[in-house]
């Protein structure tokens, strides 16, 4: 009888070819019990296997680059994956913000670029970080936003990745604004003219009222967020007691998938207390392509993928009861899938995935900064019922959370599975002492990776008290941490921001001196 061919008879490309399609933990379990598939995996031509491997170990997704080599891709990542132990702070580059843009501006950092918005004299500006980036400058000039005539904006929403320039806009007139004729508008911020991707120029939005006033209704009060297909608006509108004085507000949070529908009926609203100190008591946030969490007195964690319903709740996580007005702190975009050329042509090949990242949330009143890993945000939530669970700080919080003292007047830099925050640095004894930039890596690889010599390791819990409270806080979710050498002064900077290869320190200065100007520090790494 003729012997049955086993699988190390076929080809070796064969043989490639078929581990190509296994997941990374079985590839490297194959290769790990056999020594003929080993070889493969480690020969010069497993490069593709080699970076499939590297990209699940360090828990990210491909982006495509085919114009980059994957021998070059591999190399890339394996640095990546190290580089953050050797950030330097003493090398950077000093950009001017325009006198504009000094007060009363949102400012953020997203795939490259500085965005800036003034509601006040209504000016955006967006420009790349480094002048050597060839990607998109713009600047308009007070009241050119928008062509509709006799209107006023209400926020902007900037992604560069996908060329896309949101406004959320009312119709004024004598009872400003009245919200049946409030609209969000889609632009191209290199032009003038509709995205392409959009399915029309303009999203529609439910009625909700809103004060008469433009000067009533305080900046807080709206929030315009976007996550590659999604844009979402969150609006409240004060509830005026017999005195006048405002206690609570109604809040809406509106959701289109603004490529496919200019309509939608994925709504969620209800009402909640008013903080004139802290701003607004309800925030939100994406989780990838198809979770949302509404962060109020706990988290809510819903299901958009039908924008013909409301989302869907999939479980409601407790907070601690004396913990409030959280804030979230949205993540750098690590990704640039765009639609732009130019950008095209400078894509990042890999993405952190959306299961293995943190989010920042923030508590002015409590004075503690929450750093949480996503990844208990995609279990499987549903009981035998069907019903959403409702999950105790006691089971989901301490393993999952690590909370820290908000120290510093500006908020944690995070950015996949990396956050990075000012800390007072050792022997300070009082708030004006000195700080020092922590950036630590809460990823599973870097903590079954870490080296001595190449950062500290924290495993071991660590406790908290809140101020407002009284009550202590302990968390133990590890992480791998690097401290800088450079210290800095209390309040030197006011916002941070990480990425993938660069920090950003926005430092305000408040002086009546007119030579003083506001600038944005890069740090490369």
């Amino acid at each position: 009888m003729k012997a049955k061919a086993g699988l190390l008879s076929l080809p070796e490309e064969l043989l490639f070819y078929i581990l190509s399609f296994l997941p990374w933990r079985d590839i490297l379990r194959c290769t790990s019990s056999c020594n003929a598939l080993r070889h493969i995996y480690t020969s010069e031509s497993s490069s593709e296997l080699q970076y499939a491997i590297e990209l699940g170990s360090q828990r990210l997704l491909p982006v495509s680059s085919n114009h980059i080599p994957v021998a070059e891709r591999l190399r890339l990542l394996r640095e990546n994956a190290s580089a953050w132990f050797k950030f330097d702070l003493d090398s950077f580059e000093t950009i001017s913000i325009p006198e504009k843009f000094h007060r009363f501006t949102t400012t953020y950092i997203t795939n490259g670029h500085a965005c800036f918005w003034n509601p006040i004299i209504d000016s955006v500006r967006i420009f790349p970080v480094l002048p050597s980036q060839e990607t998109i400058k713009r600047d308009f000039s007070p009241g050119s936003l928008c062509a509709v005539s006799n209107i006023s904006d209400i926020d902007v929403f900037m992604d560069p990745a996908q060329n896309l320039l949101a406004i959320a806009y009312a119709i004024s007139g004598d009872n400003y604004p009245y919200d049946k004729e409030s609209y969000i508008e889609l632009l191209t911020l290199d032009g003038d003219g509709v995205h392409p991707q959009a399915a029309g120029r303009t999203l529609f939005m439910s009625d909700l009222w809103l004060p008469e006033r433009r000067e009533n209704f305080v900046r807080w009060c709206w929030k315009l967020e976007g996550f590659e297909k999604y844009i979402a608006f969150l609006r409240f509108a004060p509830l005026f007691d017999v005195t006048g004085s405002s206690v609570y507000s109604k809040w809406c949070l509106h959701i289109w998938d603004w490529q496919h529908s200019t309509s939608s009926n994925s709504m969620l609203s209800g009402s909640t207390t008013l903080d004139l100190d802290f701003g607004r008591s309800i925030d939100f946030c994406f989780l990838g392509n198809d979770r949302l969490l509404i962060i109020s007195d706990n988290l809510e964690l819903y299901l958009i993928e039908d924008m013909s319903r409301p989302p869907q709740l999939l479980a409601r996580f407790l907070l601690p009861a004396s913990v409030f007005n959280l804030k979230c702190c949205t993540p750098t975009s690590d990704i640039a899938c765009s639609s732009h050329p130019e950008i095209q042509a400078q894509q990042v090949t890999w993405v952190s995935d959306p299961k293995y990242r943190v989010l920042s949330l923030v508590s002015h009143p409590s004075g503690l900064d929450f750093v949480i890993s996503t990844t208990i945000f995609f279990d499987d939530f549903s009981d035998l019922e069907g019903m959403s669970p409702i999950i105790p700080w006691i089971y989901w919080g301490p393993s999952n959370v690590r909370i820290f003292l908000h120290d510093f007047p500006c908020r944690l830099g995070v950015s996949g599975s990396r956050a990075l925050n000012p800390f007072p640095a050792a022997g300070a004894t009082n708030p004006d002492d000195e700080y020092r930039l922590h950036m630590m890596d809460f990823s599973p690889s870097a903590v079954r990776r870490h080296q001595q010599g190449l950062g500290r390791l924290v495993d071991e819990p660590s406790t908290v008290y809140n101020r407002e409270s009284g009550e202590y806080l302990t968390t133990f979710l590890p992480y791998v941490e690097v401290v800088s050498d450079r210290t800095f002064e209390f309040g030197e900077f006011v916002e941070i921001w990480l990425d993938r290869d660069k920090i950003y320190l926005f430092k305000e200065h408040l002086d009546i001196d007119p030579n003083d100007t506001d600038e944005l520090e890069v740090i490369e790494m």
